[in-house]
């Protein structure tokens, strides 16, 4: 199996992993992209402390490709434009570009290909995958957070661990503290509070787990976990396959799922634009404003 891209989408997707590995610069070249791999260059030649400003610097590429992810949510693209323009900060402005070019080619309008003989070219639950995953992968790439293992909360001053600690049990509340603190869950959760109450509730009856909380929270954790299982299980999701309502079950808990991949789309793509408005962080605490 594998992504086949247009070759304008390739040279993207060549450019988007070159900012960790060089060698994907010089495929955006061979393809033609030079525009975006000069982008590319100029970033490996900038400190870690400088600002990321390589999309808004190409400005007027990156803003059609931010149109074709999530103008259809605006009335005119002069609407689009002046809530661009309304972005605080050229670093929230270019991280917004890199956000929604990559949710573009990444998410939106790619597709997981499969070059095996007797099959079908798209499967559908392969692809809902997959693009549910770099949905996930895109949420906690908004925050700039700095990670931290269990074992440097532990050690840290600021945690106030009283040592030494004797009982294994003992571990449970302070790893609990660890993963409200810095679990991915965490910017997951915060990310769908910043929809409005009347989206948060259609949300959450999209998706029912019979025997949990039906909160933003509960369903936030549950999402996540689906991502979970296939990035360490490699657990395809199912759930959103077909449309319509699927029943499955999960220990002794019964999950019913109107769910559809395009409705994870569209609230992603609402949660964006929310997200860059009031220019919050992503795992700021926002309970004090529901």
């Amino acid at each position: 199996m594998a992504l086949h891209p247009t070759p304008e989408a390739g040279a993207f997707f060549a450019f988007a992993i070159s900012e960790q590995n060089f060698a994907f610069a010089r495929s955006s070249l061979a393809s033609g992209a030079g525009d975006l791999a000069v982008i590319f260059l100029k970033g490996k030649a900038m400190q870690s402390t400088t600002k990321d400003l390589r999309y808004l610097e190409a400005k007027e590429k990156f803003l059609e490709y931010a149109f074709l992810a999530v103008g259809h949510h605006f009335d005119s693209r002069e609407d689009f434009n002046s809530y661009f323009d309304s972005i605080n900060g050229d670093d929230q402005k270019s991280l917004f570009l890199r956000t929604t070019s990559f949710y573009l080619f990444l998410v939106k309008r790619g597709d997981w290909m499969v070059d095996v003989p007797g099959s079908d070219r798209i499967v559908d639950y392969l692809t809902i995958t997959y693009k549910y995953v770099g949905i996930f992968s895109l949420i906690e790439s908004l925050s700039n957070e700095k990670f931290i293992d269990f074992y440097q909360f532990l050690i840290r001053q600021k945690s106030a661990i009283p040592f030494p600690i004797t009982d294994k049990k003992a571990f449970d509340p302070f790893y609990e503290r660890y993963k409200t603190d810095y679990g991915s869950i965490k910017k997951c959760i915060a990310f769908f509070r910043a929809l409005s109450p009347v989206r948060q509730d259609a949300l959450i009856s999209r998706l029912e787990v019979r025997g949990t909380d039906p909160s933003i929270e509960s369903l936030a954790k549950f999402l996540y976990e689906l991502r979970s299982k296939f990035v360490h299980e490699a657990e395809l999701v199912h759930h959103m396959v077909g449309g319509g309502t699927s029943i499955s079950f999960k220990g002794k808990k019964t999950i019913v799922c109107k769910l559809s991949i395009i409705d994870a789309l569209t609230f992603f793509e609402e949660g964006l634009i929310e997200h860059f408005k009031d220019n919050t962080e992503i795992y700021r605490d926002r309970d004090t404003h529901r």
